[in-house]
């Protein structure tokens, strides 16, 4: 489902509402008031937002922290480094080097917003009209140190409820920063492709996942992503022990989505991938599309190796440009759909079409049982 200048036949008001899920930040999304119907260019899209929420936290305040500092000062505050002191010789000038917290704005939220809007001025495939905003907005950011988004750098923030709005410019920095690439030629910033596979696939989980997550009732079903344990035969290891080294740990499988109904004690396996292709060509018949095999496999092991104890189903969930569509394979005790969302639609038929196929199933589940 990859394109070219980075559009899609998915709509981007769509590919918002899915990394706003994805994020966990749906709340303090709606209060972002942008035409979203005016893009065609997701990196342009989420520059604007971006810029829309920088607004908001300069009428509303930045967020500050205490900051650890050490200075040569005239008078104590806090504590004297004694050490430091003497070996730059401060008290000759009659000044100690002092440490103390300082509540600051330069703290590493506003320093990744500065260094997004530095950058985002520099890339050339963002509109000149979201650059001068941006350029006004950096006049606010006066005194602020520009910082990457790395790894590290986000390790060191904290979220909670007050601070949401950040969340969600920091994960747009993150998106923008781990999506560019220098141009050599005009020594600015230029964007990959926003749909590559690899990409899209982590958003297009983590969107489901959320999604039921938030729109499930919580008295009734559990949504999760466990890690799914290898079914160990221990009988037999002593046996084996005699000729092979013996290895307990295949490695860690982990589902991306699993829906359990805590009142009928039902368990649903969910895996969400995202190909340009929901099928592939038959073996020496191109005209019979047929589902990957390997995905079906995989499915059906974390059903076979699933401790739940309950009825059990499992899904392949792709997502398509064109109608949704359901096919069962009704394997014994391991039946699997490939299902098919489509995203080139009205974000309320999607809604409905996640929280009907769930209905649906359970629907069949009653039946069977």
């Amino acid at each position: 489902m990859s394109t070219k200048d980075n559009k899609s036949p998915i709509p981007i008001k769509n590919i918002f509402y899915m990394l706003c899920y994805a994020w966990n930040v749906l709340g303090v999304a709606d209060t972002i008031n942008v035409d979203m119907d005016t893009y065609e260019d997701a990196y342009n899209l989420l520059a604007r937002v971006f810029s829309f929420g920088v607004g908001k936290l300069i009428r509303l305040g930045f967020h500050r922290s205490y900051i650890l500092e050490e200075q040569e000062l005239a008078i104590v505050r806090g504590k004297i480094s004694v050490q430091q002191s003497i070996s730059s010789l401060a008290f000759m000038r009659k000044r100690l080097v002092c440490s103390y917290d300082e509540y600051s704005q330069n703290d590493v939220f506003n320093q990744i917003l500065r260094y997004t809007i530095d950058s985002a001025i520099r890339n050339s495939q963002i509109s000149g009209d979201i650059k001068k905003d941006l350029a006004k907005q950096k006049k606010f950011f006066v005194g602020i140190d520009a910082v990457s988004p790395t790894k590290a750098n986000r390790n060191k923030l904290v979220f909670n409820r007050n601070n949401l709005m950040y969340k969600l410019l920091i994960n747009i920095a993150i998106m923008l920063y781990e999506n560019s690439t220098i141009n050599e030629e005009q020594g600015g910033y230029v964007f990959k492709d926003f749909f590559r596979e690899e990409q899209m696939h982590k958003v297009f989980e983590l969107f489901i996942l959320n999604f039921y997550s938030l729109h499930l009732d919580k008295k009734t079903y559990k949504v999760h992503a466990p890690k799914i344990n290898w079914q160990i035969a221990n009988e037999t290891i002593g046996a084996w022990k005699e000729i092979f080294e013996v290895d307990t740990n295949p490695g860690d499988r982990r589902t991306d989505i699993v829906v359990e109904n805590k009142r009928t004690k039902f368990q649903m396996i969910f895996d969400a991938k995202y190909y340009k292709s929901t099928f592939i060509n038959a073996y020496m018949n191109h005209s019979d599309k047929r589902v990957r095999t390997s995905h079906l496999n995989q499915v059906r092991g974390y059903l076979l190796d699933s401790e739940f104890q309950g009825n059990k189903c499992g899904a392949l969930l792709y997502p398509t440009v064109t109608n949704s569509s359901n096919v069962v394979y009704p394997l014994q005790g391991t039946p699997i759909i490939v299902k098919t969302i489509n995203l080139n639609t009205d974000w309320e038929n999607i809604h409905n079409d996640l929280l009907d196929f769930i209905r649906s199933i359970e629907r069949v589940q009653d039946t069977i049982n």
